[in-house]
């Protein structure tokens, strides 16, 4: 189940972001400490991600990610997400410094 809330929060931030999908595929890692998440989720974001997106934008995300949110909030997130179809500004913005080439 965890795959399916992994999955769908990949999905639903960047459809709903109304981010266009080509951008700048420039990047460069997040030189802050990450929070460890679990590989099974890591793999599910990167393969629900890479449907549509680069390797380099779905990395920069992740790494984006995890460099501001606990596993735990992370989970909030996503479950907030697929309730109210809605996704946090803050995390919109941290997909569209990876579209636009700003990492």
């Amino acid at each position: 189940m965890r795959h399916h809330l992994i999955l769908s929060l990949s999905t639903l931030i960047l459809a709903s972001s109304g981010i266009p999908i080509s951008w700048a595929e420039e990047s460069q890692p997040v030189k802050q400490e990450k929070f460890e998440y679990p590989q099974e989720v890591i793999k599910t974001f990167m393969k629900g991600c890479g449907f549509t997106n680069s390797k380099e934008f779905c990395t920069c995300s992740l790494d984006k990610l995890r460099s501001q949110y606990t596993f735990a909030d992370f989970l909030k997130i996503d479950t907030a997400a697929r309730e109210t179809k809605q996704v946090p500004q803050e995390v919109i913005n941290i997909f569209q410094s990876c579209r636009n080439g700003k990492i």
